[in-house]
């Protein structure tokens, strides 16, 4: 399990000037050394500047002990209103009554139920919106003078889920100003699946019928055409470095002819059967095709086929060089920039003041944040014997100059990778970057819809691909099949509409370009352009006839 949090450690949230859809103000995330674990609270204004005084006092308070004698108070005017530290450890004592329905110890039993019934990244997205919703929550109950304690029966109703549809929606715990309703659907799918195993166990009383919020089904990008795509390989270069262009080419190219999504290119291997790979067949007559296991994302063990372009692309690849990963982006090197002066302590300084100092106190001597000071001491592996619940004082300015002297990064140092590889998400960002450099918009802003502006990313390529397969006349059974979607009802919703679109096309040119006459009304009154049929002798003498009577 992680280690807990430095003391004194606070942070107020949102880090940005309020806007109108920010209803519960400025917060307060630190770790309570009363209840042992990282809390919010509300800091009961709505200035940024009033907030940072707020949480300069609670830190202050937290290092001297003024908030734990005080019950809980993270400022002198909070304190009179604050319990007792006697009322707080009886109202938290793990043998009360309610804390057996509380959030986080239905959240403990969830997180084990579903840790052996689903994949290690299905559970890592579910658990990260559970985290926002615990925080939305409890923000929710603490603007309202709540004890802390976040009860399941108290937020698991109808009206605090919509609550969280709405807060979803306006952006809280968000990056950005706002979040798209699809977004917010798929958030709140995961607390539901939350909610059903409440009421499986009857810790509530029933399922709240929460009802969807209307969404566009529609695409999130599109399809990207070849000349855009020529042009995102034109300024990889600008992006990645001229050393990696080639490889980052040769990663764009194999996406393009392939349609992968950016698991499976970074899971595409020349021979290793654990893994997407390459089967060229020795037998005439029988095509090339792509092995897929099971441990790809819709789970099916499958066999797909190769398409000509990429049997034509691979095929350039010398036979001597087909071994491990077939594509392998090099990871990017840059220099580090920036007002702000830090640097990096060697393994052995940073080793000597874990023992005698906090993580806050090497954040500040070093000049980086406490997170950055955990990370260094996990990926060294350096451990504490024991955590340091009180103020450990600043370090001297001697021994930081001493150790800046030795250390092994700073401010303007060049930054190696720590991996060789990269992972799927920093792939699928630098391809984002790229599509950005070229200019490709695949989505324009729509204050409507509350969708952002969206640069070209693997996926639009990988839409690209299934694009020039349904111009080919490729039919959507064939196309489910190259792309491995797991319903054809996905492929009918975004793709259907598009070859029928086609067929209708084709049909009224058809129709309205063939020599049958158009113009012409029903019985044959007007219009009608018939070349008239020719009289024999006996029918032009009636006519003469009849023409000289009138």
């Amino acid at each position: 399990m992680p280690r807990k949090p430095e003391l004194g450690n606070v942070q107020v949230y949102p880090n940005r000037p309020l806007t109108e859809r920010d209803t519960t103000g400025y917060v307060l995330q630190f770790y309570c050394p009363i209840r042992g674990k990282r809390i919010r609270r509300s800091c009961g204004t709505r200035d940024r500047r009033e907030a940072r005084s707020v949480m300069r006092e609670c830190s202050r308070r937290l290092l001297d002990g003024s908030y734990v004698r005080s019950g809980g108070a993270i400022t002198a005017l909070d304190e009179q209103s604050r319990p007792t530290v006697a009322d707080a450890a009886i109202s938290s004592g793990p043998n009360c009554e309610t804390d057996e329905k509380s959030w986080e110890w239905c959240y403990q039993k969830y997180r084990h139920f579903r840790t052996s019934r689903t994949k290690k990244d299905t559970f890592k997205h579910s658990r990260s919106r559970l985290g926002i919703a615990e925080r939305i929550f409890q923000g929710y109950f603490d603007d309202r003078g709540g004890n802390g304690k976040l009860l399941v029966k108290d937020v698991m109703t109808l009206e605090m889920v919509e609550y969280l549809q709405e807060r979803l929606l306006a952006g809280d715990e968000c990056r950005y100003d706002s979040r798209s309703p699809n977004t917010v659907n798929s958030m709140t799918a995961s607390v539901m699946a939350f909610v059903r195993f409440y009421a499986k166990r009857e810790w509530i009383d029933r399922v709240p019928d929460v009802e969807r919020l209307s969404v566009d089904d529609v695409m999130k990008g599109r399809p990207i055409t070849g000349e855009e795509f020529d042009r995102m390989l034109a300024v990889t270069h600008k992006v990645v470095g001229k050393d990696e262009t080639a490889a980052w080419q040769f990663a764009l190219r194999v996406v393009w002819f392939s349609g992968f999504r950016v698991g499976d290119l970074m899971d595409f291997h020349w021979e290793d059967e654990r893994h997407i790979r390459p089967v060229w067949p020795k037998q005439s007559g029988v095509f090339p095709t792509i092995t897929v296991p099971s441990s790809q994302k819709n789970g099916k063990v499958q066999e797909i086929p190769m398409l000509p372009e990429l049997d034509e692309f691979l095929s350039q690849v010398p036979e001597g060089q087909r071994t491990g990963w077939i594509v392998d982006p090099s990871p990017l090197h840059c220099q580090v920039k920036g007002v702000a002066v830090w640097f990096q302590p060697c393994r052995d300084d940073l080793r000597a003041w874990a023992k005698r100092y906090s993580n806050l106190e090497i954040a500040a001597a070093c000049g980086v944040t406490e997170t950055t000071v955990r990370n260094w001491l996990k990926r060294m592996k350096i451990r504490r014997s024991r955590e340091f619940k009180v103020s450990t004082g600043s370090i001297p300015a001697e021994a930081i100059a001493e150790a800046r002297s030795r250390s092994e990064r700073g401010t303007g140092s060049v930054v190696t990778p720590r991996s060789q590889r990269l992972t799927k998400d920093r792939v699928g960002r630098i391809i984002a970057l790229i599509g950005e450099e070229a200019g490709v918009v695949v989505r324009t802003e729509d204050e409507r819809t509350s969708t952002r502006v969206k640069d070209a990313s693997a996926h639009d390529i990988r839409r690209g691909c299934a694009q020039r397969l349904i111009n080919a006349g490729v039919s959507a059974e064939t196309l489910k099949v190259v792309m491995r979607h797991a319903d054809f009802a996905t492929t009918e919703k975004y793709y259907g509409a598009t070859r029928s679109a086609q067929a209708a096309a084709s049909e009224v040119r058809q129709k309205m370009t063939a020599e049958a006459p158009t113009d012409a009304l029903v019985g044959r009154l007007v219009g009608r352009k018939e070349k008239a049929p020719e009289l024999n002798a006996e029918e032009l003498l009636k006519l003469k006839a009849l023409l000289e009577r009138l």
